[in-house]
């Protein structure tokens, strides 16, 4: 079983391995909310799929996973630390207990995390780290415009670029400056309000073409193959060191230098740029502290009693949860679910309500993921909004040419407070937002973890 963070990734993978693994007679299949390439009645040998789907996949079809052997979680350190990682180390916990063998081999793959020993207690007993060594040297430098862009990439004869921003409506802005400079030849766009036969077009044309352009959002940060990139051009400061790392490492994958430019508006961005390039390059990233998402007890206690209906004790439902928070803690969250209607408590066993039950036959119980929203961010000492960001961002960022770090978050709304002189690489920590569960956990337990 193949584990990838997205959607995207996973078409990706089955579309490169399908054909060389059916050579060497290996049966292959993807499985995930958009697709399912596969019949419950023909099993295949190598299945990829994503956290979500894997949930889902233990809930409603278990005897399917009895002889599973592998499991490979691919691009781990978009996962771990958030409440998707969280979830992946309960399902496997889940998982050991449906499959036949003792030993179930977990193999972790990432090119970007700081403590891979620390990430691999979490989710393995027993593992061994192997580093590949080698990396990719980075040369970057800073322009002004997109016509000093095009004037470089001509002069260097760079024929396929890629540039990234970071909301939808830049990168609408940004292709039309573009395809005013790249004319006749076209500029592309990706981002997550285009369909995916768009999406996919433009992935295609990127893959094939010797001469191509595109612009893009992070749905393209991921390792969907995209051919060889000679130039990657950021148009803003990316709200994270992770994200940073993920769009220039899609620059020259079959040579050893990763050419890359940044757009900048001020100093100050200029410089917080140049200190995230010298963190990556130095290879030593900033420890992160592993913090539990708990709303995770709460969606794994509605999907572990929706696969066992005819209920469970109390002692199996902490075996499972303890893993995340504590006895006294995961009897609370039981409690609260409990009065709330979600379980019910009979015969010293606790059962799946008919509200659980009606959530989990629409599938709204394999995903802890909340709907997409930007938050606006206040600066907390003039009271201006300086703008919006979305998805991953560090405690400390670049917005409107300036740099912040975040107070406090409240109801998609940051709080930051602007920064004077320079800032260290320990700044660059991220922020990590709630699962969408995280309403369902008692009040005082909110409170506690704001």
């Amino acid at each position: 079983m193949y584990i990838v963070p997205t959607r995207a990734l996973a078409n990706d993978t089955y579309f490169r391995i399908e054909g060389p693994l059916r050579d060497m007679g290996i049966d292959t299949a993807l499985k995930h909310g958009d697709k399912i390439f596969f019949s419950k009645k023909s099993i295949p040998n190598f299945l990829i799929t994503t956290p979500e789907s894997l949930d889902s996949l233990i809930c409603r079809h278990s005897r399917m996973l009895e002889n599973v052997k592998i499991v490979i979680l691919d691009e781990i350190h978009m996962l771990d630390n958030t409440y998707r990682g969280d979830q992946l180390r309960l399902l496997l916990c889940r998982l050991e207990k449906i499959v036949k063998i003792d030993n179930l081999s977990v193999c972790l793959l990432s090119a970007t995390v700081s403590s891979p020993e620390q990430v691999a207690e979490r989710y393995v007993r027993k593992f061994e780290v192997i580093k590949v060594p080698g990396q990719r040297e980075i040369s970057y430098r800073f322009l002004n415009s997109f016509e000093d862009v095009y004037r470089l990439a001509k002069n260097k004869r760079w024929y396929k670029i890629l540039f990234f921003c970071n909301t939808r409506e830049s990168v609408e802005v940004v292709a039309a400056e573009l395809t005013k400079l790249w004319y006749p030849y076209p500029v592309l766009t990706h981002h997550g309000s285009l369909s995916r036969q768009v999406r996919e077009e433009a992935e295609n044309v990127m893959k094939e073409s010797d001469l191509a352009v595109c612009v893009a959002t992070s749905t393209l940060e991921v390792g969907i193959d995209i051919g060889n990139i000679d130039l990657i051009v950021l148009c803003e400061p990316p709200w994270s060191i992770s994200s940073l790392l993920q769009r220039i490492g899609r620059g020259n994958r079959r040579q050893g230098v990763i050419n890359v430019v940044v757009i900048t508006t001020s100093q100050e961005e200029q410089n917080m740029m140049d200190l995230m390039f010298k963190t990556a390059i130095s290879g030593e990233l900033p420890e992160e502290i592993y913090e539990p998402d708990i709303s995770v007890a709460v969606q794994q206690i509605f999907s572990y009693l929706y696969q066992n209906p005819e209920g469970l004790n109390e002692e199996q439902i902490l075996q499972l949860i303890t893993t995340l928070c504590s006895k006294e803690t995961s009897k609370l969250i039981l409690t609260n679910l409990k009065i709330n209607g979600w379980v019910e408590f009979i015969a010293s066993r606790y059962f799946p309500s008919s509200k659980l039950l009606n959530l989990g036959e629409k599938g709204r119980i394999h995903s802890n993921i909340p709907d997409p929203q930007s938050y606006r961010v206040i600066d907390i000492d003039s009271g201006l909004e300086i703008g919006k960001i979305a998805g991953t961002f560090d405690k400390v960022f670049v917005l409107g040419g300036r740099i912040w770090r975040l107070v406090a978050v409240e109801n998609y709304v940051i709080k930051v407070r602007n920064i004077k002189g320079e800032i260290s690489a320990p700044n660059f920590q991220r922020y990590r937002g709630k699962g969408s569960f995280y309403g369902l956990l008692p009040m005082e337990l909110r409170l506690k973890n704001e």
